[in-house]
């Protein structure tokens, strides 16, 4: 097969849609030659060169504080910057900021770096970011950091560089809510003057947003008053949406795209024995579940989501959807990594097919219908929820599987259209206080299930503020139990999940620590083009 250059491919995806040569008419953009082009460092990172991106969705909402999935957040951190940033070994170190910390056990201060540009050359002021983290706080923005905010009481401008956040009572989480994706800082002046946050960009980040042709690509270009100055190492980054894992692996492999997301499972052997090509992942973040819509009937009723969940033959769903890669999920949501306890709920939702059947019998619902929605678009999550069907259909259920494509999925998970979804994600960042994104009343995940428990909600609260680390284990110990006692989710299988790129592409690292974070595209750099 002749491998075609990534030009080609643009200019042959152009003309598949109808479409002109002129990138105002609303082809793909292909960056000028002399933007591609790669001028070597004997001494560090190469500068130059243009990254294009296989992207396994087309995120079609660009705001800077709502996210529509990890696809999104890869752009969103290239045109933005928040306070703080995850370093390559996931801890929490400057970004805006150039001190950050506890002045008192209720108050937290940011200092902001000086001379700090948007890309319309108006400089960052401490207003920016009150106005920034009030607009993520207002419910009616529903911002995905927002619940992780719940907890301040007040953020204000104490001077022109200078933000205070106060705190009724100690916050343990807080500065994992800071590090968070979507907790970016954006011009004031720039939102109120109109801006449509959803189809534009406009931040302080390394790269500047271009445009985005919906179906197509979206397209940025080094931003040259970055208040790095190192940064960013390329000229340019060209998203193109690849919803088709075969096609987004075909791309990879003939060259047309330097690097992709969502390595499909059946594609990994292919990319770890091409020495050109390099398989950047973990077994540990990602993982799969089943929730119910816990007021819709029958599933308001504990025992049939409980026999759900011991219907799911764990071990067979990773080996027949995923290859093995990754491991059966039985007990915790947490990961040891950084909860330590998670080990000793292990076991906790074992296959049990008759027990499943018995509980089913008790709460009246023999040979019930089980309408499931899933997602088309990632086949680390529509396969598993393939895969686990014989297990329910062995205890007596008739399910009914209707796979969506990603926003439509999303659209019907928020509106509650199907009352099983069968999903994946990760924990925002990397400690327990993650729970309450799944668990927690006010939660995003929580909210798709009208799910509540006053006893969950208080074991949250209370490990937010608690500072002693053993205690804060026990407790969010207990919250896990209460929440496999009520099974508002069942978790299927943790999974492996990666990037794949050539081995010219240089300085990326997959997302550490739990935390994810696309911010490695910053520090990202080419030894030369493909």
């Amino acid at each position: 097969m002749a491998m075609m250059s990534r030009r080609s491919f643009l200019a042959g995806s152009a003309a598949a849609l109808g479409t002109t040569t002129l990138a105002a008419c609303g082809n793909p953009v292909t960056l000028p030659e002399s933007m591609e082009a790669v001028r070597p460092n004997a001494g560090g990172p190469s500068r130059g060169g243009a990254l294009y991106f296989g992207l396994s969705t087309d995120p079609a909402n660009l705001d800077p504080h709502v996210s529509t999935g990890s696809a999104s957040d890869y752009l969103r951190q290239l045109a933005y910057n928040g306070l703080v940033q995850y370093d390559g070994s996931g801890e929490i170190i400057a970004d805006l900021a150039s001190e950050f910390g506890w002045s008192d056990r209720l108050t937290y201060k940011v200092k902001l770096r000086p001379g700090v540009r948007f890309h319309d050359g108006s400089t960052l002021t401490a207003e920016d970011v009150v106005f920034s983290f009030r607009r993520m706080m207002d419910k009616e923005t529903a911002a995905t950091s927002g619940p992780l905010l719940d907890q301040v009481d007040s953020v204000e401008a104490v001077d022109a560089t200078t933000v205070a956040f106060r705190f009724e009572q100690p916050d343990v989480a807080f500065p994992f809510a800071l590090a968070a994706p979507t907790s970016n800082v954006v011009s004031r002046k720039w939102i109120e003057s109109g801006a449509n946050t959803k189809t534009q960009m406009m931040g302080t980040g390394p790269f500047r947003f271009v445009e985005r042709i919906p179906g197509v690509s979206t397209t940025f270009v080094r931003f040259d008053d970055y208040f790095e100055p190192e940064l960013p190492y390329l000229n340019g980054i060209v998203f193109q949406p690849m919803g088709d894992d075969y096609a987004r692996v075909t791309a990879l492999r003939t060259a047309t795209v330097d690097m992709i997301d969502y390595v499909p499972a059946t594609h990994v052997g292919v990319i770890t024995r091409n020495p050109r090509l390099r398989f950047a992942s973990d077994k540990t973040f990602g993982f799969g579940f089943v929730g119910f819509v816990t007021t819709q009937r029958p599933f308001d009723d504990v025992r049939v989501r409980k026999a759900i969940a011991l219907s799911i033959n764990r071990p067979s769903v990773l080996d027949t959807a995923l290859l093995g890669n990754g491991r059966p999920m039985d007990g915790a949501l947490m990961p040891e990594t950084f909860a330590p306890y998670a080990s000793r709920l292990d076991g906790s939702m074992p296959y049990d097919p008759e027990q499943a059947k018995f509980l089913l019998k008790q709460a009246g619902q023999e040979g019930l219908t089980l309408p499931v929605v899933t997602t088309s678009s990632y086949s680390v999550i529509a396969r598993p929820a393939q895969a686990m069907l014989p297990g329910l259909r062995a205890a007596g259920m008739n399910v009914n599987l209707t796979q969506q494509e990603w926003l439509t999925f999303r659209a019907s998970v928020a509106g509650k259209t199907f009352p099983v979804h069968s999903w994946g994600t990760a924990p925002k960042f990397g400690d327990p206080a993650s729970l309450s994104d799944f668990i927690g009343s006010s939660g995003a995940f929580a909210e798709n299930l009208d799910f509540r428990d006053d006893k969950i909600d208080d074991l949250l609260a209370q490990g937010r503020r608690t500072t002693d680390p053993n205690l804060r284990n026990e407790i969010y110990l207990e919250a896990e139990k209460r929440a496999l006692e009520l099974v508002p989710m069942t978790y299927t299988i943790r999974r492996e999940q990666g990037e794949a790129h050539y081995t010219h592409v240089r300085g990326y690292e997959h997302p550490p620590k739990g935390a994810w974070t696309a911010t490695a595209l910053r520090r990202t750099w080419m030894e030369k083009t493909a």
